[in-house]
C-alpha cells in the first residue's frame, strides 16, 4: 500500500494484525486506492495550490457573484459534481475548490504545506470559508481551531434552521461527532468500526455472545467460554498487547481526555484497570498475536453497504460483523468513525451561503453508488444503497481480494441487519491525535514487558498528554 501521510500511516499502527491499513481484509488498501482514485478527477485552482491565500471574500469581481472557498488536501469527485450542481441552481454564488495534493512522491511535503499555510491563515483571522481537514484521516489540528473559536458550531445552525430536517440524518452519528457541546466537522458519512466473528464456530460453542451491550470485562468472561470450548485457540487475533490498549483507548477517548478542557485523566481506576484487563486477555492467551491464527474474532472497519456484503463474504461463508466491547464506564453501543468531516471559518463573511452549501451535499442529491467508500449521513441516501444492492442480486469482491473479482450472491438478510448496526453506532472513534495515539504504544511497552507498574506507566502517560494538550 502506498504511504498517503503522516496521519494514515501512525493509524495503520492501530491494527498490527491486519494485513491492510484499517482493516483484517484488503479493503484499507482498497480505500487508499479509491481515495487515489477520487483525486484523479477532481477540478482543481492549478497543481500544488494550496490555502495561503484564500482570504475570505463577500463578492468576487466578476458579476457582483459570492464566493465560497472550499480548501481540502485531495481533490474529491463527489465535492465537484456538487459545486458543478449547486452553481447551477445559484448562479448567484461562485464555489472555488482548493487543493494540495500534487503526487504520491510528494505527499508529505505537500501535506506539510497545506497544514502549515492552513494554520498561518486560519490563525490570522483568515483562511478558506469551508475546509476538509483530510478524507479518512485528519491531518489540521482543528480541536486547536476549536480552542480559538475559530470553527463554527454546525450544531447551532442545525438547531436555528427550520428547513433542516435532522429526522433525515442518522442522528446518533451526529450528536456522537461532537467535541465537547459543539458540532464543528459536520460529516458527510462514516465508516463502520468493529469485528468480523466466525457465526458457525461461535454456534458450536453454544456461548452466547451479547456484542449489542458487552462491554470489555464481559468480553474476557464470553472469551473464557470460548476458550474453554476448544473449537478455536484464541478468541481474538490483533497486534501486541501495547496496540490493543491504544485502540481501546481511542475507542473511548472521552473517558481519557477531556478534549473541551484540555485535561488528560489516565491516571485513574478507569485506564490503570483497562492496563490489567488487556494483560490478562494476553497472558491467558486470549489474543493471538500472529494473524494466521485461528480465532473467533478480527478487528476491522467497513466503509459502505458493499464492502459490508463483500469483506464478509471474503473472510468466509458464516462470517459476520460483531460491536466492538465497550470500556466499562461508558454507555453500550457500536462505533464508528466520521469521513468526509466539513467545518466552516468561523471568520468566513459567506456563513449562510457555506452552510447552505453543506446542507446541500448532505441532501441526497448528488448521486453515489454502494462501492463508494463511506455510509452516506442521509438515511434515505443510505436506504436507496442497500435497495440498490438488493435489487442487483449479485455484488462482484475485490480484484484484488481473496475472492479475486468473483460475483457472490447479495445475502438480503446481512443486509437486513446492516440497518440496526449503523443506527446503533453512537461512540466516535479518535482518529485526530496520533501522538496520543503512539504515545499510549510507547509508554505501555514497559509495563507489558513487567518492567514498570501500570501506575508509573499512567503517570508518564498522564505527563506526556497533559504537555501536548497544553501546546495546542
Amino acid at each position: 500500500m502506498k504511504k498517503i501521510g503522516f496521519g494514515l500511516l501512525a493509524s495503520c499502527f492501530i491494527t498490527l494484525s491486519l494485513t491492510a491499513c484499517g482493516s483484517g481484509s484488503p479493503e484499507g488498501e482498497r480505500s487508499s486506492a479509491e481515495a487515489r482514485e477520487n483525486k484523479a478527477s477532481t477540478e482543481t485552482n492549478g497543481p500544488g495550490s494550496s490555502v495561503k491565500n484564500t482570504t475570505p471574500k463577500d463578492e468576487s469581481a466578476s458579476g457582483g457573484k459570492k464566493t465560497i472557498v472550499f480548501s481540502m488536501f485531495f481533490p474529491d469527485e463527489l465535492v465537484q459534481e456538487a459545486k458543478k450542481k449547486y452553481e447551477q441552481l445559484h448562479p448567484d454564488i461562485e464555489i472555488k475548490l482548493q487543493t494540495a495534493y500534487t503526487d504520491d512522491a510528494h505527499i508529505e511535503a505537500d501535506e506539510e504545506k497545506f497544514v502549515k499555510n492552513t494554520n498561518t491563515a486560519m490563525l490570522a483571522g483568515k483562511g478558506p470559508d469551508l475546509l476538509q481537514s483530510a478524507e479518512y484521516v485528519n491531518i489540521l489540528p482543528t480541536d486547536k481551531y476549536v480552542k480559538h473559536h475559530l470553527l463554527v458550531d454546525l450544531g447551532e445552525w442545525m438547531e436555528k434552521d427550520s428547513a433542516f430536517r435532522k429526522e433525515d440524518y442518522f442522528g446518533n452519528i451526529l450528536d456522537n461527532a461532537r467535541t465537547g457541546e459543539g458540532l464543528y466537522s459536520m460529516p458527510l458519512a462514516f465508516f463502520l468500526e468493529g469485528f468480523v466473528g466466525d457465526a458457525d464456530a461461535i454456534a458450536k460453542t453454544g456461548v452466547q455472545v451479547d456484542d449489542v451491550n458487552w462491554s470489555w470485562n464481559d468480553f474476557i468472561v464470553t472469551a473464557n467460554q470460548l476458550t474453554a470450548s476448544k473449537v478455536y485457540p484464541s478468541v481474538l487475533t490483533f497486534g501486541g498487547p501495547e496496540a490493543l490498549l491504544a485502540e481501546i483507548a481511542m475507542d473511548n477517548y472521552g473517558l481519557f481526555v477531556d478534549t473541551e478542557s484540555r485535561k488528560a485523566n489516565f491516571e485513574s481506576a478507569s485506564f490503570t484497570g483497562l492496563m490489567n484487563q488487556v494483560k490478562s486477555i494476553y497472558d491467558d492467551h486470549i489474543v493471538a498475536t500472529d494473524p494466521r491464527s485461528k480465532a473467533y474474532f478480527r478487528s476491522i472497519h467497513i466503509n459502505s453497504p458493499w464492502d459490508y456484503l463483500v469483506t464478509l463474504q471474503e473472510y468466509g461463508e458464516d462470517m459476520k460483523f460483531y460491536m466492538k466491547p465497550h470500556a466499562q464506564e461508558t454507555t453500550a453501543g457500536g462505533y464508528f468513525r466520521p469521513y468526509k468531516g466539513i467545518s466552516i471559518n468561523a471568520n468566513s463573511k459567506v456563513k449562510e451561503e457555506a452552510w447552505d452549501f453543506i446542507k446541500f451535499m448532505m441532501s441526497g442529491e448528488i448521486e453515489t453508488s454502494p462501492t463508494k467508500a463511506g455510509f452516506p449521513i442521509n438515511k434515505n441516501m443510505f436506504a436507496k444503497l442497500v435497495q440498490q444492492l438488493k435489487e442487483e442480486g449479485t455484488v462482484k469482491t475485490y480484484e484484488e481480494g481473496p475472492l479475486h473479482g468473483k460475483a457472490i450472491k447479495v445475502d438480503q438478510a446481512k443486509l437486513d441487519q446492516l440497518e440496526g448496526l449503523v443506527n446503533g453506532a453512537n461512540h466516535q472513534v479518535e482518529y485526530k491525535s496520533d501522538q496520543v495515539h503512539e504515545m499510549i504504544m510507547n509508554e505501555s511497552k514497559a509495563f507489558f514487558a513487567g518492567q514498570k507498574s501500570a501506575d508509573d506507566v499512567a503517570g508518564l502517560i498522564q505527563n506526556k498528554v497533559t504537555t501536548y494538550l497544553n501546546e495546542q
